[in-house]
């Protein structure tokens, strides 16, 4: 496979694994919102910060669900190993995927804050601009992966992890 096809792949991956952390999150602030207006205000945010770690932890430990591939990489039949080859390790996971789980720290940090009143309102100009900081190292991620010869993204160089067939 030329690295052009393994871009292209990296590409639809990124895009697959991207819309299903999407879903995650409406699905998580959906029955949030549901428990909050059901049952109880605090329980719905309580919720919240839960769904907020799942989501984290999904976007942290993809790359090891099923054979060092994320659901994405799974669909396009690539995965993710160490530069020498071997099986991603949950540390060589978060060290790879911790510059694009800034926005759901950020989302965590949020969830917490709106169980103690007044709180949330305090940090909304520090969320704002933590939120752009978020997308555009996500939209540098792709750029590094467009432009390197080999693919390689700044996840990938502070993991010392590669893309393969």
């Amino acid at each position: 496979m030329t690295d052009t096809e393994l871009q292209q792949k990296r590409l639809i991956a990124a895009a697959i694994d991207a819309g299903i952390a999407i879903a995650l999150a409406i699905a998580i602030a959906i029955f949030g919102a549901i428990v909050g207006h059901v049952i109880a205000p605090m329980l719905g945010g309580v919720v919240g910060v839960l769904g907020q770690v799942v989501l984290l932890a999904y976007i942290l430990l993809r790359d090891i669900i099923d054979g060092n591939r994320s659901l994405g990489k799974k669909a396009q039949e690539i995965k993710v190993v160490t530069t020498s080859g071997a099986p991603l390790t949950a540390m060589d996971s978060i060290k790879r995927n911790a510059i694009l789980a800034i926005g759901s720290v950020l989302g965590l940090i949020w969830a917490m804050a709106g169980l103690i009143p007044f709180l949330a309102c305090l940090l909304m100009p520090l969320m704002f601009l933590g939120s752009l900081v978020s997308l555009a190292m996500v939209i540098i991620e792709i750029v590094k992966i467009i432009q390197d010869p080999a693919g390689v993204r700044f996840g990938d160089q502070f993991a010392s992890t590669r893309v393969t067939r």
